[in-house]
């Protein structure tokens, strides 16, 4: 007796993931390049592609061809991508505007980012987070839910941390 035609098994997440990195490789290149000109960028939005293909397979329910679906987890996640890190960029500028000594100082912007980022290496561990989801300007709660520390810490802490870059800054004027 023939009953109703029976689709195939679906595919487990491995295959399908071994099929879009095997066949739809071009696709994720395609889209990486055409939203990032830098090499180094470039290489971290595939990561992120992937990632993201990765973490929407379960989504996949093959009513759609897969290169469609990896075309759309793709422009998606390269979207999101791009407006984070203009976001970011948005971020240390406005930072560099809350350290008018170190925006005052002449010099190539470069080198004030690396001279920031050298003084947020410097920090403990826990300071540097918190500088780093400030600067990304996350709200005390979210930081404090985030890093498990109290909202009243995180914002004792991180005035005290401003202040530290703060006195840096005026250092780091004097010195040249």
């Amino acid at each position: 007796m023939n009953g109703p035609a029976q689709s195939p098994p679906p595919a487990s997440a491995d295959d399908l993931f071994a099929a879009i990195h095997r066949d739809h490789l071009g696709i994720i290149m395609k889209v990486a390049h055409g939203f990032i000109a830098s090499p180094s960028d470039r290489e971290d939005l595939y990561q992120e592609i992937l990632i993201a293909l990765w973490q929407a397979l379960p989504k996949f329910n093959a009513q759609a061809k897969l290169s469609t679906y990896v075309y759309r987890v793709a422009l998606s996640t390269a979207l999101n991508w791009k407006r984070s890190r203009q976001r970011y960029d948005r971020k240390l500028d406005d930072y560099a505007v809350a350290l008018p000594a170190l925006t005052a100082t002449p010099g190539p912007e470069s080198e004030r980012l690396r001279w920031l980022y050298a003084r947020i290496h410097e920090l403990p561990p826990v300071d540097r987070t918190l500088i780093l989801l400030s600067l990304d300007r996350l709200p005390y709660g979210e930081i404090a839910e985030i890093t498990g520390l109290s909202e009243s810490n995180v914002g004792v802490r991180l005035h005290r941390i401003k202040q530290q870059l703060t006195l840096a800054s005026e250092k780091y004027r004097h010195e040249l």
